[in-house]
């Protein structure tokens, strides 16, 4: 499990747009984005560094915060 911090994801959009972007690379990924508080949770086959390059890509700059 990842957590993030992706301070410009700030409505439901930019949550749907980020899941999108996951789950085009990894359809079993889940994905928990919470606009409200900038906080977004990934279970994911992925790499955190796979996770980071897909969330640049889609235009959202993500801040690390713990692996659960």
């Amino acid at each position: 499990m990842y957590n993030f911090t992706i301070n410009t994801m700030t409505c439901g959009g930019c949550a749907a747009a980020i899941t999108r972007a996951i789950k085009a690379v990894d359809t079993t990924a889940q994905v928990l984005a919470a606009p409200e508080t900038h906080h977004l949770e990934v279970a994911s086959k992925l790499s955190r560094e796979q996770l980071f390059q897909i969330l640049d890509d889609a235009g959202y700059t993500p801040e690390p915060e713990t692996e659960a």
